[in-house]
Formats: C-alpha cells, sequence, structure tokens
C-alpha cells in the first residue's frame, strides 16, 4: 500500500513537471510571434505618406529630362522629372544566375550607374522620392530611378 502512495505521489509530480514544461514552451513560443506591450496604428489616423512605387516604362524623353511610368496596379501614368541629384541603378543579376544556381544559393544583383539614355520602354523601374507623391501626376523629387531585372 506505501508503495502504491509513493508510485502516485512520484506519477503526479512527473504530471506536474511535464504539464508546466509545456505550457512555458507553448507561452515562450506564442510570446516571440506576438507584440509585447506595443501598440501601433493602422486604419484610421494613421499618417500613410507614399515615397515610392514600381511601374513601366512608357516613354523617355532625354531632350528633357523625364520620363512617363505606368505604375504597378493603376491605369494612370506619372511623369517622373528627373534632376541632377536623382541617382540612375541597373540592377544586373550574374548571367547564369537563372539557370545554374543550385537551390539554397544565395546570389546578389550588382548595381551598375546608368545615364538617362539607358533607360527604355518596357523597362521595369523602382521610384523613389524624397516627399509624398500621393495622387500626383507629375514627381520632381526623386532620389533614385532603379531598372528592375
Amino acid at each position: 500500500m506505501e508503495k502504491k502512495k509513493k508510485i502516485i505521489i512520484i506519477l503526479l509530480v512527473l504530471a506536474v513537471i511535464t504539464a508546466s514544461c509545456c505550457y512555458l514552451f507553448v507561452y515562450l513560443l506564442k510570446g516571440k510571434n506576438q507584440f509585447e506591450g506595443k501598440s501601433f496604428t493602422t486604419g484610421e489616423g494613421a499618417n500613410k505618406e507614399v515615397l515610392g512605387f514600381s511601374g513601366i516604362i512608357v516613354n523617355v524623353n532625354v531632350a528633357e529630362k523625364y520620363l512617363t511610368v505606368k505604375p504597378t496596379g493603376k491605369e494612370n501614368t506619372v511623369k517622373v522629372i528627373i534632376s541632377e541629384s536623382t541617382e540612375l541603378v541597373k540592377l544586373i543579376t550574374p548571367s547564369d544566375m537563372k539557370n545554374s544556381l543550385s537551390p539554397g544559393t544565395q546570389s546578389t544583383p550588382e548595381e551598375k550607374l546608368i545615364t538617362i539614355s539607358d533607360l527604355k520602354e518596357k523597362d521595369q523601374v523602382l521610384i523613389l522620392t524624397k516627399k509624398d507623391i500621393t495622387s500626383q501626376a507629375e514627381i520632381n523629387d526623386v532620389s533614385l530611378i532603379q531598372i528592375l531585372p
């Protein structure tokens, strides 16, 4: 009888330890996936600024230094004025990147400085600006134009 009591007590202690470990494990994993004590605003009252977009070049005017770009997912076009401070860059991927990279291999595209004459119609570009461009049909404060691979 006394041996039975010891076995029951040992089993209860092991069950409590196992349940505690499982609870702590789940709690710690859950805590890593949630914002703890931090709040953020979404929706109403959020200050939303658009400082860039991607799209397809529709027209390049080298003489007047501007592009006409159709933003991805939009019907309208945007006139993008290129200034002296606008950085023009092309991302270049290794020529064999698409065919011979084995799974899990990482490759970093190279950045090449270009001129406005290197920009062509149908190039996919990323446009970054210094100011909010929400609902603007003409952008003249462009910091970067990047041709995407």
